[in-house]
């Protein structure tokens, strides 16, 4: 009888810690790191005959939050999932210790550009400038203050 309480409560306690049906999608969303705090999907881009779409991901860290941008390219998989082939990670932003207000992209058969409105958390009265980041199919870049 003891044996059997014992197996009850230890099967009672493994169902409620663990969901009795797996959803991929679900978990995967509560997986997602809590830096990840704007992600965009645009445009689409074809090359070496694949195609896909644009995925713009913004992490933001620290006291004093500064961002991060990273560029993937999606594609879809023969069995209809998801993948990302590609993935640059935009690494003047470590330096550059700035956060992202605002974010406008659009891409062009060339690649992606994306017009950013750049914030400096240090700076009184949170100090604005633009941005710009041009990227293409081939992952070369130019990043820099706004030309205008």
């Amino acid at each position: 009888m003891i044996v059997r309480s014992l197996l009850a409560a230890c099967l009672l306690s493994v169902a409620m810690a663990a969901p009795l049906r797996a959803d991929p999608v679900a978990d995967s969303v509560t997986a997602l790191s809590p830096a990840i705090q704007d992600v965009r999907v645009l445009g689409t881009w074809e090359k070496d005959g694949q195609k896909g779409a644009y995925r713009i991901i913004v992490a933001r860290s620290g006291p004093e939050p500064t961002a991060r941008i990273f560029v993937q390219w999606l594609a879809r998989g023969s069995d209809g999932t998801a993948q990302v082939l590609r993935s640059v990670d935009i690494k003047e932003m470590i330096e550059l210790k700035r956060n992202v207000g605002n974010l406008v992209a659009e891409a062009d058969p060339d690649g992606l550009s994306i017009f950013l409105e750049m914030i400096d958390p240090t700076a009184p009265n949170a100090a604005k400038e633009s941005y710009e980041l041009f990227i293409g199919d081939d992952e070369t870049y130019r990043f820099g203050p706004a030309s205008n």
